[in-house]
């Protein structure tokens, strides 16, 4: 049986752009995990609770409408962990 999995929790804050109380539900970040992984999850975390990247990619939200979910979108700086496709392959390679 494998141990590799990715598990989310749910996480009430700020919006760091909006402003408004957010429910959050984001992966924790599994100790078993290769690198890439681990900083790659890190890292989304910190972009969703604080607006910005260590990469240094600023969350843009767009023009919102009360009562209705935010676009959100992130350009990631290129070689970042955090980027979705870079994420995802490594997710993949490790969950396999």
């Amino acid at each position: 049986m494998s141990t590799r999995r990715l598990r989310a929790e749910l996480i009430i804050g700020t919006h760091p752009v909006l402003g408004v109380k957010t429910a959050y539900v984001l992966p924790v970040i599994p100790d078993n995990a290769p690198y890439m992984v681990r900083e790659g999850l890190a890292r989304r975390r910190i972009t969703a609770m604080t607006g910005q990247c260590p990469c240094g990619a600023v969350m843009d939200v767009g023009t919102p409408v009360p009562g209705e979910v935010a676009s959100i979108a992130v350009e990631h700086e290129r070689g970042c962990p955090a980027i979705t496709t870079r994420l995802a392959k490594a997710v993949r390679r490790w969950m396999r």
